[in-house]
């Protein structure tokens, strides 16, 4: 009977114990599924103002008398966005050492928003019997967002800036999920391979 008596109060004890230790609480996981948002605040904005300019020669029967040339300048502002694709980054889980192996991209040219109302109205010089058409002046409007982009493009520099910029703030969040878990997480940079898939991507995300 005491025998009895004894493993159960040795049982209590057990699970009076395991209570107050958390014992077979599942331990919880970190969870970077905000990344994608993450990623759209590091976006860079770069504020750009220009001159856009289209050109035609003088031609035909009357080419002497100036028929046929046309100029315009139009003065523009825009925004040019640059960041990371988040569709090519990728985030593992924690080790048991608390790395956090990141994969990713080269920043690339996410947007390109030309402030219409900028514009004005556009200056131009023509020849004898010439104007200028809704359609040129619709084309020098288009050739304003090429030239903007390209200018950012060819911008290397500017390119490493918004990378090194996202990786700040990404390697801020990580450390932030981990400050919540109690856990001290550290990042380890890796360059995401090229034409990786969306669905890899969101896979490793844990999205």
């Amino acid at each position: 009977m005491r025998g009895y008596r004894t493993a159960g109060i040795l049982l209590a004890l057990s699970v009076s114990i395991c209570s107050l230790t958390g014992c077979g609480e599942k331990k919880k996981e970190a969870d970077f599924s905000g990344i994608a948002s993450v990623c759209e605040l590091a976006t860079l904005k770069c504020y750009y103002h220009n001159v856009a300019k289209a050109e035609t020669e003088a031609s035909g029967l009357f080419k002497w008398l100036g028929t046929g040339y046309k100029k315009i300048w139009t003065e523009y502002s825009g925004i040019v966005e640059l960041g990371i694709d988040v569709n090519r980054v990728s985030v593992s889980k924690p080790d048991s050492r608390g790395v956090v192996k990141i994969a990713i991209p080269d920043a690339e040219i996410l947007n390109v928003d030309l402030d219409e109302a900028s514009m004005g109205e556009p200056l131009t010089d023509t020849g004898f019997f010439t104007k200028i058409t809704k359609e040129e002046e619709t084309a020098a409007l288009a050739e304003a967002q090429k030239n903007m982009e390209e200018t950012a493009r060819s911008n290397s520099a500017l390119l490493a800036q918004a990378k090194e910029r996202a990786k700040n703030v990404i390697e801020g969040y990580v450390k932030n999920v981990g400050e919540q878990l109690g856990e001290k997480y550290t990042v380890e940079w890796t360059e995401a391979p090229a034409g990786a898939s969306e669905s890899a991507g969101a896979e490793d995300k844990g999205l």
